[in-house]
């Protein structure tokens, strides 16, 4: 996760996620391998490739997968120029 809303300065409570009005911190004690810099495409190929030399960074957890495993990767994104989710406008 990039992990870039807990301590963004537009959170009027630093450090604490609430994802309704009457919610209570659902980021306490989320347990986080890579964050920040360390989510980068890099880093995402050798853990999904099971490369951990390649890793720089984060926990250095790789998937330990085999032939006869299916991985299902979920992928959401607001978009925005420069993001990984918006297609070149040639495609």
């Amino acid at each position: 996760m990039y992990d870039d809303i807990a301590n963004n300065t537009e959170n009027p409570r630093p450090g604490v996620i609430i994802n309704n009005p009457h919610g209570h911190d659902v980021y306490k004690g989320v347990l986080k391998d890579y964050v920040g810099d360390d989510v980068n495409a890099k880093n995402f190929f050798n853990v999904i490739l099971a490369n951990k030399s390649g890793v720089v960074g984060g926990s250095g957890k790789v998937l330990k997968s085999g032939p006869n495993d299916h991985i299902f990767i979920y992928y959401a994104d607001h978009g925005g120029p420069g993001i990984i989710g918006v297609l070149p406008r040639s495609l």
